[in-house]
């Protein structure tokens, strides 16, 4: 099965070619690249979940990652369609609600399809890192952000893919714990804008608490070193990975392979710091959860450009993502044919390799 599925992208790539869609040295990088599709029947012996979702794509194969001189780094979002005929632009946050408005997405009630394909993502992509924008920590200061933080949810509502989920973890981690967050905290003004020192003092911040037991490893400048590790000090916990006056992510991105040994990254630093790793030529694919259009009177009907995930017509193969090429969709959830299904859907984005090989 594996095989036929990656002779089914190959041949998706090589169409794009020939339409014109993209260049034949953007070809060559797509196929050197490679792909993993892992069956969780045949290759994990997870039945049950196979019948819920039947591939998990990731848009590099193993020997690729292992070339690379940085960590692979893939997003996760979830995003709605905002038109019940689901010819609607695709909206990851509604403004001026709590969390983003992320409930809202699914109709006010976290559904099976996301619980299931970001828990995945988590001990997938996320075992050996996640990383996040500081105002996200901020945002999420109370929660720690492994699988459990969305399988959780399964444990009522179908117990036999909450079994299978635990089951897939072991296999993949042995272990509950992702091994590093990383936050990226540009600069002092960072840390005193959102109030970090503060909110560590009080034992606020959840990855921060000393009984967690979590590794962080703050990505700063030096004025963010000196304002920060005074009040929360480097220790066998906390580590500061500074690139100099400025931060610069590509540098960075070099030590946390070099030095960490880190060679997977689940970006979970929103919309603007993803773009900015994806415009550096660092992000390899973004992984989205499409819903289908939540209900009346929950998205504005004057659309904020910054909620925006994207469009049809839009992405390299004229799918939702900019930049981007769709490698796999799987309904999770409900029947597309009724407009009511969860999509859980991989695309890909070209690789700087000057870069990061």
């Amino acid at each position: 099965m594996a095989r036929t599925s990656e002779k089914r992208i190959k041949n998706k790539f090589e169409l794009l070619v020939q339409t014109n869609k993209i260049s034949q040295e953007q070809l060559s990088h797509f196929l050197h690249r490679g792909v993993q599709v892992i069956s969780p029947k045949h290759d994990l012996g997870l039945d049950y979940l196979d019948s819920v979702l039947p591939e998990i794509v990731i848009g590099a194969s193993k020997n690729y990652i292992n070339e690379m001189k940085v960590p692979y780094q893939a997003t996760s979002f979830i995003a709605a369609n905002t038109r019940s005929d689901r010819n609607g632009a695709y909206v990851f946050k509604i403004p001026n609600q709590p969390s983003g408005g992320i409930k809202l997405l699914t109709g006010g009630k976290r559904k099976k399809g996301d619980n299931l394909f970001a828990s995945i993502h988590r001990m997938m992509l996320g075992r050996e890192a996640i990383m996040v924008s500081a105002l996200n920590l901020m945002t999420n200061k109370d929660k720690i952000w492994n699988w459990k933080f969305f399988g959780d949810h399964l444990k009522n509502e179908d117990d036999k893919l909450y079994e299978d989920l635990v089951k897939l973890n072991s296999k993949v981690s042995g272990s509950n714990k992702t091994k590093y967050y990383i936050v990226v905290c540009r600069s002092d003004a960072t840390f005193r804008r959102l109030n970090i020192l503060q909110e560590f003092k009080n034992k606020k911040i959840a990855v921060l608490d000393p009984k967690n037991d979590i590794k962080v490893v703050f990505l700063t400048n030096l004025a963010g070193y000196e304002y920060g590790s005074k009040t929360i000090p480097e220790s066998d916990r906390v580590d500061y990975l500074v690139t100099g006056s400025e931060l610069d992510i590509y540098q960075a991105m070099l030590v946390l392979r070099k030095k960490y040994n880190i060679q997977m990254i689940l970006n979970d630093g929103g919309r603007q710091m993803s773009n900015g790793v994806r415009d550096a030529g660092l992000l390899g694919e973004e992984r989205v959860t499409l819903e289908p259009y939540p209900g009346d009177g929950i998205i504005p009907d004057q659309l904020d450009p910054t909620s925006i995930l994207g469009q049809d017509g839009t992405g390299l193969d004229g799918k939702e993502i900019e930049k981007s090429i769709l490698l796999s969709s799987i309904k999770i959830n409900g029947d597309d044919n009724a407009g009511n299904a969860e999509l859980a859907n991989v695309y890909v984005y070209c690789l700087d390799e000057k870069k990061v090989l």
